[in-house]
Parts: structure tokens; C-alpha cells; sequence
């Protein structure tokens, strides 16, 4: 059976240079040529970048939303160190920053989505329990998205010994391209992407856990939005289960768990796409509907 592709319509593509900190960091935003209904804010996951979501952009954009993908500092085409993550403070200024940035793009009468994918989702997580984190969301999505995966795998020791870590070698994260999909022209774009990061310094895996103890830890209560913990029915970087019981401590009544068809890691590079993209636009537009009602 042939998969029928819609063809993107009226979509207007834009990269934005956002300097922050001694670095420009690039924002990306695939823009509908008419009406913005609702706007999504993207964190991509280690090896990522914006360039993974060629297709995504438009399909979201098609839909009447605004998609926004911040490059994150290293990343991608934004400046800054490779390999390298800079302390816990200055990862979330460069995300602070950038959603600010796009609530005034939208104005306060556009819903506003929040989408960490993989580790991204653990950024997005540490973003919304820091209490200077003050810019209106209105949804929240976790998709693939080990949440704790430090204070899940090891122990209080080992995590002690790693919050001090000052090493500048490299640790491989051990990223496979079979384990996000099966689908031959993603994995050949994977393991070929000049721009992807597969290893951090030692010291940049203690700003990741400095990063999960903001809401391994919380001071802070989420404000009450609804949220989703997206997934396949199995995925082999991600203990499902551990995550989820993180998702639903921090989210509670407001949280919501969904499963989609497929067992790989990267969800927009399987067949799931499309349905998965046209979920997420239907879930952002309907905060604009319930704060008119």
C-alpha cells in the first residue's frame, strides 16, 4: 500500500537570530502564510537539531500553527561550544529567552504549546519548575522522553560523583540510528548528518543532572495545563514506565498518557508522523477554544 503524502500549502519558513549570552542562537520557525491559530515551541533532544524536523514544520504550519524550534547553544547553527553544555543556569536563560520571544512574536491571545522530544523533554521539564520561568503556556507534551533518567539509573553515589565531574573528555551517548526508526532515508539522513551531536564532555552529564533535579526536586508547582506523555508502545532509549510515573508525579490530575503505533524511538521519523503532528495541532488549538469559552 502507498503512503499518500499531503503536500505542504502555503508555508513560510524563517530563521531567527536570537543572541543571548555572548552567543546568537538560531530560531527556527516554520510560519502558515495566514492566520497563526496556535503556536508550538519545540526542544529537540541530544544529537537533534531543527534540521530533523523538515517535515514536521510544514505539516504543523499547514495546520495553522506556528512552529518554533530553538537550536539549542552548541547545536545545530547556533554559536557555542560543541559537545559541550554549558552550566544549568545559562541552559535555561537560552530557553527562558527564546519562549519569551515567541509569546511576544504571537501575542497572548494565541495558545501556546510546549513539545520536548527525548531529552528535550527533561530541559522542558527543568524550564517549567524554574521559578523564573514566567512566560504563559498553555499545554505541555512530552513525547519519548525518559524523564529522571539519572536519578533512575544511578545510584546517590554515583550521582554525587557526577555533579562534580569537571572532565572535558568526551562520553558517547551510544545513539544508534536503528533505535529511532526503520524507515532507510531517516537512517541514512542520521548517520550522515555533519550537524548532530553524539557525545558530551563528562562535565556537561552533571549540568543534565543539575538540570532533572529542578523537578526531581521541585520547589515549584506546575501551573494547572493540561499535559501529555507521548510515546510508542515500546521504545529501546526510553524506560516507558519509569518515565511515566515521573510525568504523572510532576503533572498529576492534569496529565494524560498516549500511545502510538510504532516501537522506535523518534516518533516524527516512522509512519506515526502525520497522525501524531495533526494530535498535537488539535491539542494546542483546543486551549484557545476552552480559555474563549
Amino acid at each position: 500500500m502507498i503512503e499518500t503524502k499531503r503536500p505542504p500549502q502555503n508555508i513560510r519558513r524563517e530563521i531567527i537570530g536570537l543572541p543571548v549570552d555572548g552567543a546568537e542562537l538560531a530560531l527556527h520557525l516554520w510560519r502558515p502564510r495566514g492566520p497563526v491559530k496556535g503556536a508550538v515551541f519545540y526542544f529537540h533532544g541530544l544529537q537533534s537539531h531543527a534540521g530533523w524536523l523538515w517535515e514536521v514544520g510544514p505539516q504543523f504550519a499547514d495546520n495553522d500553527i506556528a512552529f518554533f524550534v530553538l537550536d539549542r547553544r552548541g547545536s545545530g547553527i547556533s554559536g557555542g561550544p560543541r559537545h559541550e553544555l554549558p552550566d544549568a543556569d545559562t541552559v535555561l536563560t537560552d530557553y527562558a529567552t527564546a519562549v519569551a520571544h515567541v509569546r511576544d512574536t504571537i501575542g497572548d491571545d494565541i495558545p501556546l504549546s510546549l513539545f520536548g522530544h527525548c531529552l528535550g523533554g527533561s530541559f522542558m521539564a527543568a524550564l517549567m519548575h524554574h521559578p523564573d520561568f514566567t512566560t504563559r503556556y498553555d499545554a505541555a507534551v512530552f513525547c519519548s522522553a525518559w524523564l529522571g533518567k539519572l536519578h533512575a539509573t544511578l545510584d546517590d553515589e554515583q550521582r554525587r560523583r557526577l555533579a562534580a565531574e569537571t572532565a572535558t573528555d568526551l562520553w558517547d551517548a551510544g545513539l544508534r540510528s536503528e533505535d529511532f526508526t526503520d524507515e532507510p532515508r531517516h537512517r541514512h539522513f542520521i548517520d550522515h548528518d555533519d550537524l548532530a551531536v553524539r557525545a558530551l564532555t563528562r562535565r556537561s552529564r552533571a549540568t543534565l543532572l543539575a538540570l532533572e533535579e529542578l523537578y526531581m526536586r521541585p520547589g515549584r508547582t506546575l501551573p494547572p495545563v493540561p499535559a501529555a506523555f507521548v510515546s510508542g508502545i515500546a521504545d529501546p532509549l526510553c524506560d516507558l514506565e519509569d518515565a511515566r510515573r515521573t510525568f504523572l508525579r510532576m503533572t498529576g490530575s492534569h496529565g494524560a498518557l498516549l500511545q502510538f503505533a510504532t516501537d522506535k524511538h523518534y516518533l516524527f521519523y516512522t509512519g506515526v508522523r502525520e497522525r501524531l503532528v495533526d494530535w498535537a495541532s488539535t491539542f494546542t488549538l483546543l486551549q484557545g477554544l476552552d480559555r474563549d469559552a
